[in-house]
């Protein structure tokens, strides 16, 4: 049998919070014609369900296990109409509900849907916990399939061609954000006969960047966000990448830095910023205050590991100096910060394997920025899979008006959050302090975002510093890089209890790390002077 909840488009629920959702229930009883309401929690019969362009095209009653409760497991898809693909979703609904959703983001290019399990940089206790939390969780692949692009792997390594299609570009850059969440709630309401209490939004990367869309468009529909390293800014960041990576590559790569010099321009950096936090640990936690002179590795007519050409050391500053445009993107923004100093995997982010990329990009012997950013180059801005991502010239008035057209549809940088504040929603954000998503950016649009809003930030958002992360949440050896934010963020929107400082802890259950505090941003764990410098009781949260 097939069951329609509605008749046509996907209902969006009529409130945010606390009673105002459950007015759609009302409907759900109310309905005429063919609808039926679903018995409450009929797994078996999702699997029949359509609702318009929502069809399910499996349910299935998943046993608990020592790593998650017993639940539903419904994969959906939402069509889009002829010639575009559809999103194609998950939603996993617990036998014993907790009342709550948590809609997840992508990451990267998107085109898969990833298998969750709380935030990213979250504690070992966090990630174990997360699945006995009961929440409702779905997460889609926005629109496009990694297998089914209009180009083929060898030609589009990174997965970006789906941009040729518009209205698949366009689910990308945002507008799969409601459209998933509607589905999901439609598919959660006919199977509990009743909408979340509670919902949020979790996301990281490119899924960080969907957390802002969702915070800056579509905020009635979510108690709290959560969003981490967020690519609000994706076309300065792409254009930074290619910025970045080209200094290195240009003129046959001679001034590309072979991987025995980067590993001495890491510990340069380290012994020159190391101790801005009062104590030399190998970890750099002032990413504002690092600001190394690399001049004192010039080294005339030598040719060792621990020695930089002027063409080198010119390139090197070039990765970390901001990007400058001679026009505006959206929210008035003329450029974009450079990278952090102090990553320490930048050659294989950075660098790569070689001194030349290859014709197309090829992962792992390429910079994984330079990869990303040649995927934004020949489909994104020129919309040519011949186009050569080292000759782009993000200043180039032949490319200036795609530029700005691409940057309409994918950014995600409006600072006045107004609406989301005055209606209650909490939001909190998190960067790395050595992440590949210039921290400098994340700060920027922080420090834009509380002088456009009405409401003090103090009484809606947060803002935290991972010290000397990565993008992928590499540090150094034996620091920390982890903290229960989701739990803070639940307790912010369900207890009214603000969080503060936080404790950084181990990423890891096996390994055991320092512990720091997590700072609110702009302040940074400053060392007392005394005490034991793996507590994070040693140290104080100071600008």
């Amino acid at each position: 049998m097939t069951f329609q909840i509605t008749q046509g488009a996907i209902r969006r629920p009529l409130g945010r919070t606390r009673g105002t959702r459950i007015a759609l229930i009302a409907a759900l009883a109310a309905l005429g014609g063919t609808g039926q309401a679903l018995a409450a929690g009929d797994c078996a019969a999702l699997a029949d369900f359509e609702d318009g362009a929502l069809s399910v095209t499996s349910a299935e009653t998943v046993a608990a296990d020592d790593s998650r409760p017993e639940a539903c497991v419904v994969m959906a898809s939402l069509a889009q109409g002829e010639g575009v693909s559809p999103i194609n979703f998950r939603v996993t609904l617990p036998t014993d509900w907790s009342g709550r959703s948590v809609q997840y983001g992508g990451g990267g290019f998107n085109g898969v849907i990833n298998d969750n399990q709380g935030a990213r940089w979250q504690t070992p206790e966090a990630e174990a916990a997360f699945p006995f939390k009961n929440h409702v969780t779905f997460e889609g692949d926005s629109g496009h399939q990694q297998g089914d692009l209009p180009e083929s792997p060898e030609v589009d390594p990174r997965g970006a061609s789906f941009a040729l299609v518009p209205e698949e570009f366009e689910n990308y850059a945002g507008a799969s954000v409601p459209k998933t969440f509607d589905a999901a709630m439609t598919l959660v309401e006919a199977h509990y006969g009743r909408l979340p209490e509670y919902s949020y939004f979790v996301g990281f990367s490119q899924g960080g960047k969907e957390a802002m869309v969702a915070a800056q468009r579509h905020a009635e529909n979510y108690d709290g966000i959560l969003a981490g390293d967020p690519v609000m800014a994706l076309s300065g960041l792409k254009m930074t990448h290619l910025k970045g990576t080209r200094v290195f590559y240009e003129n046959g790569g001679e001034n590309w830095v072979p991987p025995e010099t980067a590993q001495a321009v890491t510990a340069e950096i380290i012994a020159q910023c190391d101790g801005l936090d009062g104590l030399e640990d190998g970890w750099i936690a002032d990413f504002e205050g690092c600001q190394p002179d690399l001049s004192v590795m010039l080294c005339e007519g030598e040719d060792g590991a621990d020695c930089l050409t002027e063409g080198q050391l010119a390139a090197i500053n070039e990765l970390h100096a901001p990007l400058e445009l001679d026009y505006e993107l959206p929210n008035g923004l003329t450029g974009h910060a450079g990278y952090p100093w102090g990553n320490i995997v930048w050659s294989g982010s950075f660098l790569g394997k070689r001194p030349q990329p290859g014709t197309p990009v090829e992962l792992g012997k390429d910079a994984y920025v330079y990869a990303l950013g040649d995927g934004y180059a020949r489909f994104f801005v020129t919309q040519d899979a011949e186009y050569d991502a080292l000759t782009f010239d993000e200043n180039d008035p032949a490319l200036r008006a795609r530029i700005q057209e691409v940057a309409e549809i994918i950014d995600a940088t409006d600072p006045d959050l107004t609406p989301l504040a005055e209606g209650g929603t909490k939001l909190i954000m998190y960067a790395g302090g050595a992440s590949e998503v210039p921290p400098q950016e994340v700060a920027a649009y922080w420090t834009r975002m509380t002088e456009a809003t009405d409401v003090p930030a103090e009484d809606f958002a947060r803002f935290y510093i991972f010290p000397a992360i990565t993008h992928a949440g590499i540090g150094p050896q034996d620091m920390p890089a982890a903290a229960d934010l989701f739990s803070a963020l639940e307790a912010w929107v369900e207890e009214d209890e603000a969080p503060g400082p936080m404790v950084n802890s181990s990423p890891k259950a096996d390994r055991v790390t320092a512990e720091r505090p997590l700072c609110e941003y702009p302040e940074v764990p400053r060392y007392n002077g005394e005490g034991d410098p793996m507590a994070a009781a040693s140290f104080t949260c100071k600008p």
